[in-house]
C-alpha cells in the first residue's frame, strides 16, 4: 500500500521541530477535534457510550500541520509536496512518544486510519477519501503508515471532494489513529436508519465472514433489514447468514444507545470478536432522504467567463454577485433571501441558479418562468417548471407604491446617470494607473484596496440598474407588440435591437484596420503569416526602421492605448490583458490575413444601414390603431438606449476587473518579496479575504505557499476535464444535464428496454448512458464523463472514478458498502448486487441505472 520512494524524497529527509505534546490516548477522555479530528471524536463518543473500541492512540493534527510547514517551502508543486511528507524523517521527540503508547498497547499489530479535520461531521462525512492502512506488523512500518496517511490527504480525490464544499477549499490537518488490530470472525457495517427510508424507523447491518474489508470493499455479504428497537430482520439478501438474532438484537441496542450520544442516524463500522461487537468508526450520515434539486446555468456567465475560474477571481464575481443582485432586486421591490446563492461554482465553473432566480421574480404576478427566460434569452425553463416553488406577492404588491416612481424615475434618469458615472468612472481609472503603487507604504495599500472595492461596488451597481431598466423596457416593448400588434410580429421583438453600435464591437473593427494595414505590404504579411504569434511583436521591433513596419506599429500602439485592457477571458483577474501580451492579436490577425476578403468599412456602415431599415419596416407595419406607432417610436428609443447604456456599463466593469488586476499583481509582487509566494502569478490562487487579512495582518500569509500548491493542482485538473452541461438540475450533489433530467420525468421506465438486473438500490438516482465495464481499477484513464461504470465490487481503488462516472453498477455488495457509501455522498445514482451484470453488458450498450428502485436497464446494445 505504500508508494515507492522516489530519487528526490530519498535525498531530502528534513527533520520537523514540533513544539509540544503530539499523541494523545484514545478513551472516553474528550480531546478538541481541531487536534484529533473527526473520526477520532466519534471514537471516544463511542467509549463514552459504554461501547467497545480498540486500544489505541492519536497522533495530532499539529504534528501533520508543522510537517507541512516545513517542507512547502521546498517544493513547487503538490507532487512534490506528497513525496516530501512519504520520506520525512519524523522528529525524535514525536518518535519516542509512539514507541512509548505502542509499547504500553503491547505485542501485535496495528491499524493506522485518518481522522481529518471536518471529517465525520454533520454535514460531509469524507467516506472514502483518506487513507488506512491495516495489519502494520512493525515499528518501522507503523512510522511509514503515519507518513502515507499525511501524504493521502493531497491524493486528487480527496482534493476534489473538498472542491465541493468550497471552491477555495484546501485540507485543514489530519490527525492519525494507531489502534491494535483485531481479527473478528464477522465484520460489517451498520446504518442506524435506513437512509433511503428514514422514516421507517429500521436499520439496515451488512456483515460478512472476516475483515470489514470484505463489506465496504463491496464483496458479497448478508444485508439484514432490522426493526428497532428489537432488532427483528424482516427481510434480508443473504449469502452465508453470519448473525444470529441475538446478535441482530444486540446490534439494534447498539443502535439506540448510539444515535442517544451522537443525536441523530450514524454510519457505524464494526467487528464481532470473541461474540462481542466492536466498534470502529462512527459518522453522521450525510445524504439521507429526499435532496433539494435547483436548476443551474452558465448560458450567460459563460460568456463572459469560460472555463474554470481561479479562486482570486471566483471570490470577486461571488460577493460582487451577492452584493448587486440584493441591490438590483430590491430597486424593483423584491426580496432575496439570506440563505439564496445566486451564483456558484461547478468544477471551477462559474454558474447561475435559474431556481432561485425565478423564486425571486414569482413575487412579481404574472411573471413566470416562460417570460422571464424569454427575456433572458436562455433555456431551462422547462427544467425549473419543474422544481421552482411560486412565493406570496404580497410583500412585492404592498411596496408599489414605492417601487412605481422609483422605476419610472431610474427610466429617466439612466440616460443622464450612465454617461456621468462614465466619466466619473474614466477619470477615477486614470488617477489609478498613474498612481505608482510600489511607491506605497503598507497602511496607505491596504486602504487603496478599500477604495476599489467602493468603486468596483458603486460600478457594478449603476451597470445592473442600467440592466433592470433594459429589461423593464424590453418587457412593455415585447407585451405592446404582443397585445396591439399584429400577429406576424409575434416573438419578432429581438430584431428591435439590431445595429445597437455597442462598444464590445469596437476592438474587432480595430484589428480589421490593423489587418488591412499589414495586408498592404509583403513584409508584414510574412511576418505575421510566418512567425508563431507570442513573437512577433518582437520581431517587428527589430525591424522597425522600414516604413511599413513603423507605421504597422504605430497603429499597434494606439490600438493598444484604446483596448489594451481588454483580453479574451477579461472577466479572469489571471488572464494577461493585450497591453502586456499581444500574442492573441496576432493569432487574430493572422485568421484576418488568410481570409480570401475582410469586410471595408463601407460596407459595415450599409450592413448597419440594411439593419435599421429591417427594423424601421417592422414598426412601420407592427400596428393598426393610429397613434401607437409613435408611443411605440419613443418606447423603442429607450429601450435601445437603454441596451447601449447596459453594454457600455458593462465594460466599465470589465475596466474593473482590470483595475482589480493591476492591485493584485502588486500584492504578488510584495508577498513574492516577503517569501510568503514563490511567483507573482501565485496571487491569483488566494481569495480577495485572505489577501485583504495579509495587508492588515502579516502574520496571516504564513499558509498561502501550501494553499497556493493545493489550488494550482486543482485548477489543473479542472482545466482538463470536459465542461459540465451548459444547463443541469443539482440533486444533493448529483449533476442532471437537462436533456436527461426531462427524460427522467417521463414515465415507462422499463419501456423499451432489452434487459433488466434487479439489485440493490445504493444511492438515489436515474441516469442513462453507455456502459464501461471494468475489472482493474488501473485502466481508470479508460473511463470517460458521462459514462456509467460498471464492476465486479468497489472498495477504495475504484470510488475515486465515481467523481466522473454518470453512474455506477456493481456486481457484488450491499447497499452498506463503502461503494454505496461513496456514491451516495457524491450524489451518483448506484445500484449493487445486481448479479449477473458483468455477464450480459459490454462496455458501450446504452443502459440506465434507477438507484432509487435497485434496477439496471440495458437500453441498445453496442456495434
Amino acid at each position: 500500500m505504500r508508494s515507492p520512494e522516489s530519487p528526490a524524497s530519498t535525498r531530502l529527509r528534513p527533520e520537523l521541530r514540533p513544539t509540544g505534546q503530539h499523541v494523545v490516548r484514545l478513551g472516553a477522555e474528550p480531546w478538541p477535534s481541531d487536534a484529533v479530528g473527526g473520526k477520532a471524536a466519534g471514537l471516544v463518543q463511542l467509549a463514552r457510550a459504554g461501547m467497545q473500541v480498540p486500544p489505541g492512540f492519536v497522533i495530532t493534527s499539529h504534528a501533520y500541520t508543522h510537517a507541512i510547514d516545513r517542507l512547502v517551502a521546498d517544493v513547487r508543486t503538490l507532487a512534490e509536496l506528497r513525496e516530501q511528507l512519504l520520506a520525512v524523517e519524523l522528529p525524535v521527540a514525536l518518535v519516542d512518544e509512539v514507541k512509548a503508547e505502542v509499547a504500553d498497547l503491547g505485542p501485535g499489530s496495528w491499524a493506522v486510519r485518518s481522522s481529518a479535520l471536518g471529517e465525520d461531521d454533520a454535514e460531509h462525512s469524507f467516506a472514502g477519501q483518506h487513507l488506512t492502512v491495516l495489519d502494520v506488523q512493525t515499528f518501522s512500518g507503523l512510522l511509514d503508515a503515519i507518513r502515507e496517511v499525511w501524504a493521502a490527504t493531497l491524493e486528487e480525490h480527496a482534493l476534489r471532494y473538498r472542491t465541493r464544499l468550497s471552491v477555495s477549499a484546501v485540507p485543514r490537518g489530519v490527525a492519525v489513529i494507531v489502534q491494535r488490530m483485531v481479527q473478528p470472525d464477522v465484520a460489517g457495517v451498520t446504518f442506524t436508519r435506513d437512509p433511503n427510508a428514514l422514516e421507517s424507523g429500521e436499520a439496515v447491518v451488512c456483515a460478512a465472514r472476516g475483515l470489514g474489508t470484505h463489506v465496504v470493499g463491496g464483496e458479497a455479504c448478508d444485508t439484514y433489514y432490522i426493526e428497532r428497537p428489537s432488532g427483528y430482520a424482516h427481510r434480508s439478501d443473504l449469502h452465508e447468514n453470519v448473525l444470529s438474532r441475538e446478535a441482530l438484537a444486540e446490534m439494534a441496542k447498539a443502535c439506540e444507545r448510539a444515535e442517544r450520544v451522537f443525536g441523530g442516524p450514524l454510519d457505524l463500522e464494526w467487528a464481532r470478536v470473541g461474540g462481542q461487537y466492536v466498534f470502529l468508526q462512527a459518522r453522521p450520515i450525510t445524504a439521507t432522504g429526499e435532496r433539494e434539486q435547483s436548476v443551474w446555468t452558465n448560458s450567460n456567465v459563460g460568456e463572459a467567463l469560460p472555463g474554470v475560474a481561479t479562486p482570486l477571481t471566483w471570490s470577486v464575481i461571488r460577493r460582487f454577485s451577492r452584493r448587486g443582485f440584493e441591490r438590483a432586486f430590491g430597486a424593483l421591490g423584491l426580496d432575496v433571501p439570506d440563505d439564496y446563492e445566486l451564483v456558484g461554482s461547478f468544477h471551477g465553473r462559474v454558474y447561475l441558479n435559474l431556481t432561485q432566480f425565478a423564486q425571486i421574480t414569482a413575487q412579481i404576478p404574472l411573471l413566470t418562468p416562460d417570460t422571464l427566460f424569454e427575456m433572458a434569452g436562455g433555456g431551462g425553463v422547462e427544467l425549473v417548471r419543474h422544481i421552482y416553488d411560486e412565493r406570496d406577492p404580497s410583500s412585492f404588491l404592498l411596496r408599489l407604491p414605492a417601487t412605481i416612481p422609483r422605476i419610472i424615475a431610474t427610466q429617466f434618469l439612466m440616460p443622464l446617470v450612465a454617461p456621468l458615472w462614465n466619466t466619473v468612472f474614466e477619470t477615477w481609472t486614470q488617477t489609478f494607473f498613474s498612481k505608482s503603487l510600489a511607491s506605497l507604504n503598507a497602511n496607505a495599500f491596504a486602504d487603496e484596496l478599500d477604495r476599489l472595492d467602493q468603486m468596483f461596488d458603486a460600478n457594478g451597481e449603476v451597470m445592473l440598474a442600467a440592466a433592470s431598466s433594459f429589461l423593464m423596457s424590453y418587457a412593455v416593448a415585447r407585451e405592446t407588440l404582443r397585445t396591439l400588434g399584429h400577429a406576424q410580429v409575434h416573438g419578432r421583438e429581438q430584431e428591435l435591437l439590431r445595429g445597437l453600435h455597442v462598444p464590445s464591437a469596437e476592438p474587432g473593427l480595430a484589428l480589421l484596420e490593423l489587418a488591412r494595414i499589414a495586408r498592404r505590404s509583403r513584409r508584414l504579411r510574412r511576418i505575421i503569416e510566418n512567425t508563431p504569434p507570442d513573437q512577433a511583436l518582437r520581431e517587428l521591433r527589430e525591424l522597425a526602421e522600414h516604413d511599413d513596419v513603423a507605421i504597422f506599429l504605430d497603429a499597434l500602439d494606439a490600438f493598444r492605448d484604446v483596448f489594451g485592457h481588454r483580453a479574451p477571458r477579461e472577466a479572469e483577474l489571471a488572464t494577461p490583458r493585450w497591453r502586456e501580451d499581444a500574442t492573441f492579436l496576432f493569432d487574430v490577425l493572422r485568421g484576418f490575413l488568410a481570409a480570401l476578403d475582410l469586410p471595408t468599412q463601407r460596407e459595415i456602415e450599409h450592413d448597419r444601414a440594411v439593419a435599421a431599415q429591417e427594423v424601421e419596416r417592422l414598426i412601420h407595419h407592427a400596428f393598426v390603431v393610429p397613434g401607437v406607432e409613435t408611443g411605440f417610436r419613443g418606447l423603442l428609443a429607450l429601450m435601445r438606449g437603454n441596451a447601449r447604456r447596459r453594454e457600455m456599463l458593462r465594460d466599465r466593469v470589465v475596466d474593473s476587473l482590470d483595475v482589480y488586476r493591476r492591485y493584485f499583481l502588486e500584492c504578488g509582487r510584495r508577498l513574492q518579496e516577503r517569501g510568503e509566494l514563490r511567483a507573482v502569478d501565485d496571487v491569483f490562487f488566494l481569495t480577495v479575504d485572505e489577501l485583504r487579512g495579509s495587508l492588515r495582518n502579516a502574520s496571516a500569509a504564513r499558509e498561502f505557499r501550501y494553499r497556493v500548491l493545493v489550488r494550482r493542482a486543482l485548477h489543473e485538473m479542472f482545466t482538463t476535464e470536459h465542461d459540465p452541461p451548459n444547463i443541469f438540475v443539482l440533486r444533493g450533489n448529483e449533476m442532471i444535464a437537462e436533456d436527461d433530467f426531462l427524460e427522467r420525468e417521463r414515465p415507462a421506465a422499463a419501456q423499451g428496454s432489452l434487459l433488466e438486473f434487479t439489485g440493490l438500490p445504493a444511492s438515489p438516482g436515474r441516469v442513462t448512458g453507455p456502459a464501461r465495464v471494468m475489472t482493474d481499477p488501473r485502466d481508470a484513464a479508460a473511463l470517460r464523463p458521462g459514462e456509467i461504470l460498471v464492476v465486479p465490487h468497489a472498495d477504495i481503488g475504484w470510488t475515486p472514478m465515481f467523481l466522473t462516472a454518470a453512474g455506477v453498477v456493481i456486481n457484488l455488495g450491499g447497499p452498506l458498502s463503502h461503494a454505496a457509501i461513496v456514491a451516495r455522498e457524491y450524489g451518483v445514482p448506484a445500484v449493487v448486487n445486481a448479479r449477473g451484470v458483468l455477464r450480459e453488458v459490454v462496455t458501450g450498450d446504452l443502459i440506465t441505472v434507477d438507484g432509487d428502485r435497485g434496477i439496471v436497464f440495458v437500453r441498445e446494445r453496442s456495434d
